[in-house]
């Protein structure tokens, strides 16, 4: 007998710095390829925001962050405010191409997947050709070309779109808005430590990508800039460091590790022989992934939120 299909909750977090017409943009899209149970908007400290959403559209439910302010604490709300079997997060600047919620949750038939990532793609302002490689797309939060369908590793559990079952999120505390996480979870590693927590009673437990779920970005200019590369391979490579501490040196995951210093040094030769664009912007990055490690061990960086100082999340908030 074939099991019924999950119903999706879709929460998009918002706040005054969020480029208005792009997320206009990201929700018109949700809404018309339909299929979800309920989009929710969580406002983080912007009534203004609130109130012209609200007056715009009858379709959605829009709520204020009640939790402690900033992205996880928004997400925990749209956790606690969604009613459905799962919660896709996805970014105020992306757009979904069609079936894109129903292909994120088609995994989750399987009891032992945790998490699912779907594909961003990027899309340039203007027609201005860029110069960043392929191998660099994942530093500016879209998916390189040759990244299959399948397991992922921890560490590229991230972008605009991911979901889980919202059960197992209220289960474990969601992204622990309610603790002090700044020393537990490096930046850009808030859904990793999640889904330590997550697999933490579940050895089989898989995160896996879906390349039929797709999204597409808009990429400013200054993401591809070298200082922007640099810092988003510095961050990585701090929380390839603090994964490697949290789940042991030989832990097995069942995947290749796609973002190493040697895989963006042998790109950047291959750039600088075939005489193509990016060769010295892989470099920076291999040699800003390399710092990012060695400060992660000079810290001792681990990511891990203790349990006794997770706040417990509510199912069902009231909402306006």
């Amino acid at each position: 007998m074939n099991r019924p299909a999950p119903r999706i909750s879709v929460v998009v977090c918002a706040d005054e710095t969020t480029p208005f017409d792009g997320l206009l943009a990201s929700l018109d899209s949700v809404l018309r390829d339909g299929g979800v149970h309920e989009v929710l908007v969580v406002v983080d400290r912007a009534p203004r925001l609130r109130d012209d959403l609200r007056h715009r559209y009858d379709d959605l439910v829009v709520v204020d962050n009640t939790r402690t302010p900033g992205l996880a604490g928004s997400r925990d709300t749209g956790i606690e405010s969604s009613r459905g079997d799962v919660v896709a997060f996805l970014t105020a600047d992306a757009t979904v191409h069609a079936g894109w919620a129903h292909a994120l949750a088609a995994p989750f038939d399987e009891v032992d997947v945790i998490a699912v990532v779907g594909r961003t793609e990027p899309t340039w302002p203007g027609t201005a050709a860029t110069s960043l490689p392929d191998a660099l797309l994942w530093a500016v939060d879209c998916t390189p070309r040759a990244t299959p369908d399948g397991p992922v590793d921890l560490e590229d559990v991230s972008g605009p779109s991911v979901a889980f079952r919202r059960w197992d999120l209220l289960q474990v505390g969601g992204l622990a808005s309610g603790a002090d996480v700044r020393d537990a979870t490096p930046r850009g590693a808030e859904f990793a430590e999640l889904c330590l927590r997550l697999a933490a009673d579940e050895p089989e437990a898989r995160v896996v990508s879906v390349s039929s779920a797709r999204v597409s970005r808009t990429v400013t200019p200054g993401e591809t800039r070298w200082r922007s590369v640099a810092g988003a391979a510095f961050d990585r490579g701090v929380a390839q460091t603090a994964l490697r501490r949290s789940v042991g040196r030989d832990a097995d995951t069942g995947t290749v590790r796609r973002v190493t210093p040697g895989r963006l040094t042998a790109a950047a030769w291959r750039s600088l022989v075939g005489r193509r664009a990016g060769a010295s912007l892989l470099a920076v990055a291999a040699l800003a992934l390399v710092a990012g490690r060695v400060s992660g061990l000079l810290r001792g960086t681990r990511i891990g939120v203790p349990v006794d100082h997770l706040e417990p999340l509510r199912s069902a908030t009231v909402r306006h």
